[in-house]
């Protein structure tokens, strides 16, 4: 629980606490202008909460994940680690990434793959010889 009150922490604590508050309230402004007559109001008027749960469950998630962090009890249990948290834009560069070097080692190994969707150059069609 230490780990929580670390200034890092607190900072981020703070943060969630003024944006849950300020989506509330923006929640409740919305609401009061939808109900002076104010139609568009309606739709904001539900969106605003929905941020501010949304708030509260990122914070909550990441208060978890990092009281898990090194539970001794977990590995007692014999549960594998989760594994690391990665956004999906992470993933896609990593598998670019692979998919890139794959492609590569294939064009090391067959050099005349590189080149097998192009047209031959102009010496190739000079002397005849096949694509």
């Amino acid at each position: 629980m230490r780990r929580l009150l670390t200034p890092p922490w607190i900072v981020l604590h703070c943060f969630a606490v003024v944006l849950t508050v300020a989506f509330g309230l923006l929640g409740w402004w919305q609401l009061s202008r939808a109900q002076g007559g104010n139609a568009i109001s309606w739709g904001y008027a539900f969106e605003w909460p929905l941020f501010a749960l949304f708030t509260l469950a990122l914070w909550i998630r990441q208060m978890r994940l990092e009281l898990r962090k090194d539970d001794p009890a977990a590995a007692r249990r014999g549960k594998p680690e989760p594994p690391p948290m990665t956004s999906p834009f992470e993933a896609a560069i990593v598998a670019a990434r692979r998919d890139d070097n794959e492609r590569g080692a294939a064009a090391r190994d067959e050099p005349r793959a590189r080149h097998a969707d192009t047209e031959p150059s102009l010496d190739q069609r000079a002397q005849g010889s096949p694509a």
